[in-house]
């Protein structure tokens, strides 16, 4: 049997960042369609911010090993709709993940496949739990960058696609000074 070479790598708590990861910037740009406030969106589009970076540490796409990656989502909305990361399922819906708030402050969303959503608040030392079959997005509902460190099974993989084409049935604004979550009206089941 050949085995792996175990290994250790240091995360920047203050900036998410691992050293010799995989980037991943996500802007603005990358996010058409996503977001409820299409005009709010063009107005920000002239600026493109970077929404969310993603350092992410991959093994190959095997069942039995594990991937991790950092994301440090930016502050930031559109129209009231706060930043968030583009959510997914996973490919093979039967993975589960873990996610573990480092800095700032935000949260997850979630979401069965009929539209059940859970939202969950997260801080520094937070951990939350994503179940098989469950969509999950992450969103910064604070003042500065939000970071958080994922630990995910390596075949998973990413189904962006559903959530692109159906959304979530809820949305996170801030409403009055106030994080709500309501109901999305452009879901479609």
């Amino acid at each position: 049997m050949e085995y792996k070479t175990p290994f250790g790598v240091k995360i920047d708590l203050e900036t998410g960042v691992i050293p010799g990861a995989n980037k991943l910037i996500r802007r603005l740009s990358d996010m058409r369609g996503y977001f409820l406030d299409e005009k709010a969106y063009e107005e920000l589009l002239k600026e493109n911010p970077i929404v969310y970076e993603v350092y992410a540490i991959e093994q190959e796409e095997k069942e039995g090993d594990l991937n991790f990656a950092t994301t440090v989502l930016y502050p930031g909305k559109v129209g009231k709709e706060f930043f968030f990361t583009k959510g997914h399922y996973h490919a093979k819906a039967d993975r589960a993940e873990i996610y573990y708030g480092i800095k700032g402050r935000g949260g997850m969303l979630l979401q069965t496949p009929e539209g059940e959503a859970k939202w969950i608040p997260m801080e520094p030392g937070t951990v939350v739990y994503v179940p098989p079959y469950w969509a999950h997005r992450t969103v910064n509902t604070g003042d500065e960058p939000f970071i958080f460190l994922a630990i995910y099974p390596a075949d998973a993989g990413h189904d962006y696609g559903s959530i692109k084409e159906k959304g979530f049935s809820k949305i996170v604004i801030e409403e009055d000074g106030e994080v709500k979550v309501v109901d999305n009206p452009r879901w479609k089941l």
